[in-house]
Order: structure tokens, then sequence, then C-alpha cells
């Protein structure tokens, strides 16, 4: 883990990705600990607003990156938007050995295995995903490792195969 934990949300500014949570998150956090940076990468409507309003040396508007730079500069990274089924955001992430916290209702719960590489809670409180945060950062490198081996299970060449059984069943 580099000198400051980076923790980052990932895609679309928009009302339905919730990136205001995002942002509560992140100040509830700062409040105790201003050693984390937290990374916003993405456009959209809310872009300039929330950019004008909450821009900081420890929130960053990064708008948006190339995978290989959003996940260089993300320890963590955390979905608030309240419904996500599969999102993909979730699944780079893995691959990259970095675990998730999503606050999405959905298939999610089929990605991120809860208390192994991240955590599905379906929650509006800042409170509660500021505990998993420190949760994740106590045990980081289980949680890390565990990200990288699980996102196996969703490798291309293993989805097809078990995609071509059931049709062909």
């Amino acid at each position: 883990i580099k000198k400051n934990f980076e923790i980052s949300f990932v895609g679309r500014l928009e009302k339905e990705n919730d990136p205001y949570f995002f942002v509560k998150i992140a100040l509830e956090y700062l409040k105790k600990n201003k050693k984390v940076k937290f990374n916003i990468f993405g456009n959209g409507s809310l872009y300039k607003d929330l950019k004008l309003k909450y821009s900081s040396k420890n929130i960053i508007f990064h708008g948006w990156e190339e995978q290989k730079v959003i996940y260089k500069n993300s320890n963590l990274i955390i979905i608030t938007s309240p419904l996500n089924n599969f999102p993909y955001v979730a699944l780079e992430a893995k691959s990259f050995g970095i675990p998730v916290i999503s606050c999405s209702k959905g298939d999610i719960k089929k990605i991120i295995s809860n208390g192994k590489d991240g955590y599905v809670k379906y929650t509006t409180s800042e409170v509660v995903i500021v505990n998993l945060i420190n949760k994740i950062k106590k045990n980081y490198i289980n949680f890390s490792n565990n990200s990288l081996k699980m996102s196996k299970n969703f490798e291309i060449n293993k989805s097809c195969k078990v995609f071509w059984r059931s049709i062909n069943a």
C-alpha cells in the first residue's frame, strides 16, 4: 500500500450513480484521517457542480482516465449507485487486486464476496461505509489477494465454457 491510501469512485457522474454519496463518505472519513486521498474518475452532468463544491487536496477530480491510470491510483473502489446489477468496474478492480465496496442492490452480490474481496452493503449511511473501509484497511493484503484470486472466476474463457455447457445441457 502506498503511503496515502487511495479510495476511488469510477463512473459517470450522474444522479443514478450517486457521486454525492461518495463525497459524503469522503468527508466523513476525512474527519478522523487525513492520510487518505479520494479520487473521482469520470465525467457527466454533475462534474462541474461536484468539483466546484468539493475539490480539495484530499478529494481530487480527475475526469475520465485510462484503466491503467485509474487502478494505479486506487487501493479501494466504492460503488455508490443504489442499483447496479453487474458493474464492470467491480470486475476490472478485482483483476487489479483492488477490493470493492458496493452500496448497490442487484447481482453485484455475485461479483463481491462479503468479507473476502470487499463488501456489498445496501446503505445510505456514510458511517457504515467508513467502518467497512477501516475493516478492509486493517486486512488489506488478504482483501487484495482474494480480489485477484476471485477475479479468475470471471475470465472470459472460463465464462464461455460455462455458458456453452448450459446451452448444450
